[in-house]
């Protein structure tokens, strides 16, 4: 029995002595692994700040379709406008969330976060609420002409309403290449379509002033690309 003991004491102080060993070895590596944490938090923001910077020519890509110059099928259209959604969406959330940690890391660690921290949002920010667009010939007519259109739409209108017609072509000028005022087949609105420069792109005047009266040219079928002002749209027509 004495012998029995001695060995499990001995046992037990060799798998103590083990234990502490590798205690110690892993306390020896943890400086390591949070200098390597460290290094990779690091590359995050840069990683991230590529990623925005390659994000502005997607932006400017998916503004340029809007123009004549552009001409693609609609559902290609539409899956581009789906894949600018998703990378706005996921390059948004990722740059809060690398300014949130640099901040907790500021104030808990005392750690002061480099600036190529904030810049991802920084960006993103300044891209979408600065309005960074080129407007059209048809936005850039329209705001050149104002008051001529206008008032050639509220003659349109009173002209449609007095009498029993269901459209009409506006008399020509040098305002626009082909203008029409008529009744929305489905909605039965009021509605004046100016083709500027490219019948794709028109200039719509909505009496009730909501695009989704207009059928095939700013909805079902049709996309609302730019409310100019109330009742006043730019909208792009089906091409099917």
């Amino acid at each position: 029995m004495p012998a029995s003991l001695s060995d499990r004491s001995t046992v037990g102080i060799g798998i103590h002595a083990i234990i502490r060993v590798l205690a110690r070895k892993r306390l020896q590596g943890l400086p390591q692994m949070t200098r390597e944490m460290r290094k990779s938090a690091n590359k995050a923001p840069k990683l991230l700040l590529i990623l925005v910077i390659g994000w502005v020519p997607l932006q400017i890509f998916h503004i340029l379709l809007i123009h004549p110059w552009f001409s693609i099928e609609f559902s290609l259209y539409f899956l581009i406008t789906i894949l600018v959604i998703l990378a706005d969406a996921a390059l948004f959330i990722l740059s809060i969330i690398v300014v949130v940690v640099s901040l907790f890391r500021w104030l808990i660690r005392r750690e002061r976060p480099h600036v190529i921290s904030f810049l991802p949002l920084a960006i993103m920010l300044v891209v979408k609420s600065s309005g960074m667009w080129i407007p059209s010939k048809t936005a850039r007519a329209f705001y050149l002409h104002r008051d001529e259109f206008i008032a050639l739409a509220d003659s349109s209108a009173s002209e449609l309403q007095d009498t029993d017609k269901k459209g009409f072509r506006l008399p020509e000028s040098p305002l626009y290449e082909l203008a029409g005022a008529y009744r929305d087949f489905y909605s039965n609105e009021l509605v004046i379509e100016f083709i500027i420069d490219d019948y794709f792109l028109p200039l719509v005047y909505i009496s009730t002033d909501n695009p989704n009266d207009v059928h095939n040219t700013c909805s079902r079928g049709g996309v609302l690309v730019e409310r100019l002002e109330p009742k006043w749209y730019v909208c792009r027509r089906d091409r099917n």
